[in-house]
């Protein structure tokens, strides 16, 4: 019964079988596209509950005088001719320009390539990071062995331990 089961599950499934998709195998639009579909949820999500809304530092919108302020994602990327922000006036301008922009960077070879110059910069800062916390040695049981006092050292190193204070006495 069991070995039947098996193989109708492999049978039905094996048609569908394929390579699992490696990570990082997003294109720099595809993952601007991403970015902007969570902005827009956002945006739905503060239409909703606009007095309740707390996720402020995730969006590329912001509350300003005269309405909302939006920026070109988190990073100093510009759409072209120097823009990288717009104030604009009600929520629906807001998703109209996020609309238009997921656009632009489908049609934009200009910025496309502003935005895979992002990609590695971002990379290249990561890479760094994560190379200067290879630097530090990770502590092996040998050298904190040879930094450890032995207990006949440490006695008497050891600061006496302080005792209480004596009471005052009443002087009356």
């Amino acid at each position: 019964m069991e070995n039947e089961t098996v193989t109708d599950f492999l049978e039905k499934w094996s048609s569908k079988k394929a390579d699992k998709p490696k990570a990082g195998t997003k294109t720099v639009i595809d993952t601007f596209r991403s970015r902007v579909a969570e902005q827009k949820a956002y945006l739905e999500e503060y239409e909703r509950d606009a007095a309740g809304f707390k996720k402020w530092r995730s969006t590329w919108f912001q509350r300003v005088p005269g309405g909302f302020g939006v920026s070109i994602g988190r990073d100093s990327v510009n759409a072209g001719k120097g823009l990288s922000y717009v104030v604009v006036e009600t929520l629906k301008d807001v998703a109209e320009f996020l609309d238009d922009l997921a656009h632009h960077a489908e049609n934009d070879a200009g910025f496309q390539q502003a935005l895979e110059e992002n990609r590695k910069r971002r990379a290249t800062l990561l890479n760094a990071a994560k190379t200067a916390g290879k630097g530090i040695a990770p502590k092996t049981a040998a050298a904190k062995a040879s930094r450890t006092k032995s207990p006949a050292t440490a006695e008497s190193d050891a600061k006496p331990k302080r005792g209480r204070k004596p009471k005052a006495e009443n002087i009356a």
